[in-house]
């Protein structure tokens, strides 16, 4: 990361529009949260959850240079995105650790334990967006290969982050206005978040760490030329569905299929890094366009798979309405009753 990289990223939650309003609004919607007594509390437990877990989407896209997402209702969806909430479990360990700890213990203890936190996070929040899993994200192992990956620059986001803070609190011993000095906190907040992605994208690699195998992942691997050119392509898809164009996203995604010599490969590439979004319609969508392939192909073992992986995804997956027929005369002939049954409810 150049100096003229690291200034960008600086500045980039103030000069970027999305990022910019999602700030404002957390600002006013936080003051309002503290100004309202006991209906503050309320909106605070609604929104807390729905803030972190676009700060991981705004992570996530920052990593592979995805277009800043918009924030969406699905945000709000804590049931799905459960494992969002290892975010807020480090945010409340720094702050509730360090206030406990400078009241009963000592402030030099407070302000190491605070430290400490801090200096792991980026690699926190990094695994986490990049597995979805909060256990793999409290793994000391799978942090320390985290930091060892991103090298000399990781240290780069916890000491921004600190220099930002320093600068609140200096605004705030001159008197600055309490919106200012929170609006300034939330910028922090966003800061950490983008330029932890922006650290693991100038890094130039793709992360392959598992969940199931998380003690044996593969270090980082530089991506080759068709995996840069697959994500250029994901790139402009998560742009138009983030934007509600599922259909221009699923026709730039399928023309570019087309072109591929190996069409099941990229259907199997794009299907599973399009269950990473943050929304996975646009994996099961895509499906519906493969499973119509290898309907039309025979490919009986491969269709059920398929079908019961989506399934899986969401009980709700159906073929396209041509293919409903075909899905389901296959599923009875492979003796899936299962599938069968959900298929027709």
């Amino acid at each position: 990361m150049t100096g003229n990289q690291y200034l960008r990223e600086l500045v980039f939650p103030l000069t970027d529009l999305v990022v910019l309003l999602s700030i404002v609004a957390f600002t006013l919607l936080t003051a309002l949260a503290q100004a309202a007594g006991l209906l503050g509390l309320w909106l605070g437990v609604i929104l807390a959850p729905a803030v972190f877990r676009y700060l991981l989407m705004l992570l996530e896209a920052r990593a592979y240079g995805r277009v800043t997402p918009v924030a969406s209702i699905e945000v709000f969806g804590i049931i799905e995105n459960f494992w969002s909430l290892a975010s807020l479990v480090i945010f409340a360990m720094l702050i509730w650790g360090s206030v406990l700890l400078a009241a009963r213990v000592s402030p030099v203890l407070a302000q190491a334990f605070a430290a400490l936190v801090l200096a792991i996070a980026p690699a926190s929040l990094a695994v986490l967006a990049i597995t979805y899993s909060p256990v793999e994200s409290f793994n000391p192992a799978t942090l320390a290969r985290m930091i060892r990956a991103c090298g000399w620059r990781y240290v780069l986001a916890p000491l921004t982050v600190v220099v930002v803070l320093l600068v609140t609190s200096a605004l705030a011993s001159l008197g600055a206005p309490d919106v200012v000095k929170l609006g300034l906190r939330c910028y922090a907040l966003f800061l950490l978040f983008t330029f932890t992605g922006a650290l693991l994208h100038a890094s130039g690699v793709k992360f392959f760490l598992t969940v199931e195998n998380a003690d044996n992942a593969a270090l980082p691997q530089p991506e080759d030329a068709l995996s840069r050119s697959r994500r250029r392509v994901m790139n402009h898809a998560y742009g138009f569905f983030t934007r509600d164009n599922r259909a221009g996203a699923m026709k730039h995604v399928e023309a570019a299929i087309k072109d591929e010599p190996d069409i099941d490969d990229a259907y199997r590439w794009y299907f599973d890094e399009m269950l990473k979004w943050e929304s996975r319609d646009a994996a099961l969508l895509l499906a519906q366009s493969w499973l119509t392939r290898l309907l039309d192909e025979e490919r009986d073992v491969e269709a059920v798979k398929l079908i019961s992986r989506c399934l899986l995804e969401n009980p709700r997956f159906r073929p396209l309405t041509e293919d409903l027929d075909a899905a389901l005369e296959l599923a009875m002939r492979m003796k899936r009753d299962d599938l069968a049954r959900a298929l027709e409810d």
